[in-house]
C-alpha cells in the first residue's frame, strides 16, 4: 500500500495541487500532511486572520483530492486547517485506519519559533504516554517535529527533535514516522521519514507494505 507524504508547504497552493495530481496518478491510498501547511493571504493586517483566509483556499483545494488527505498541523501554523470534510481529516490525538495500516498524529514541536503548536518536552512525553495505547506494529506516526537526533539538524547544526518522540518510537515498535520541521533535513533514516518539502519541491511515495519509498519532484507537474 503506497501513500504519499509531504509537510512544510507553507500554503504553496501550487504544491497542493500538484500532489493531488501525483497522488491519483500513483495511485496512493492518503495524502499525509505533517505540518506547517498554512501561509499568509494578502491583504491582512493581523496575522491569525491571514491564515484563516489561506485555511479557506487550501481546504478548496484538498475537497477534490481522489483519496483521503490526513494532516496534523505544525508550529507555524497559527489556526486549524478548518471544518471537517469526508476526506480531509486531522489525525492529531486520533488514529485512523487506512487499509490495513493506521495513522496517528501529534502536532506539537518543542519550543523552536514561538509557534502555537509547540510544547516542552516534559509536556510532549506525557501526551505520548497517553496516545501508547493506540500504536502497534502497523502504525504509521506523524508528528512535525523529529526524533531526537534523526533528521533534524538545523542550519546552526543544533538538533530539534525530541526525544520523547524518539522514545515513543522505541517503546511501541511502529511501522513508519513520517514528520518534517526542519526544511534541510529532507530524507529516510531506517523508519523515520522526514517530509519537508521547501525549498526542494520534493515529497515521498511510501510503499508501507516493502518498506520501500521514491522522492517525488513536485516541480514536474502540469500546474
Amino acid at each position: 500500500m503506497h501513500i504519499l507524504a509531504a509537510s512544510d508547504i507553507h500554503g504553496d497552493h501550487s504544491i497542493y495541487r500538484c500532489l493531488l495530481e501525483i497522488a491519483k496518478r500513483r495511485q496512493a491510498r492518503a495524502l499525509v500532511l505533517a505540518g506547517d501547511l498554512l501561509g499568509y493571504a494578502p491583504g491582512y493586517e493581523v496575522a491569525e486572520d491571514a491564515q484563516k483566509a489561506d485555511a479557506g483556499k487550501t481546504l478548496g483545494i484538498l475537497r477534490s483530492c481522489p483519496v483521503p488527505v490526513c494532516y496534523i498541523m505544525g508550529n507555524d501554523d497559527l489556526v486549524e486547517l478548518g471544518v471537517l470534510h469526508e476526506r480531509v481529516v486531522p489525525i492529531h490525538g486520533r488514529r485512523v485506519e487506512i487499509g490495513a495500516y493506521n495513522l496517528l498524529g501529534y502536532k506539537f514541536s518543542l519550543p523552536f519559533m514561538g509557534g502555537a503548536n509547540e510544547k516542552d518536552e516534559e509536556a510532549i512525553g506525557r501526551d505520548l504516554i497517553d496516545l501508547r495505547c493506540l500504536a502497534d506494529a502497523y502504525t504509521v506516526f506523524v508528528t512535525h517535529s523529529p526524533a531526537i537526533g534523526c533528521l533534524d539538524t538545523t542550519m546552526l547544526g543544533t538538533h530539534a527533535g525530541s526525544r520523547s518522540i524518539s522514545e515513543f518510537v522505541e517503546k511501541t515498535g511502529i511501522r513508519a514516522h513520517i514528520h518534517g520541521h526542519i526544511h534541510g533535513s529532507f530524507g529516510r533514516d531506517g523508519r523515520h521519514f522526514n517530509v519537508a518539502v521547501l525549498p526542494k519541491k520534493k515529497a515521498m511515495l511510501i510503499d508501507l507494505d516493502k518498506m520501500t519509498h521514491e522522492v517525488v519532484d513536485l516541480d514536474e507537474c502540469s500546474d
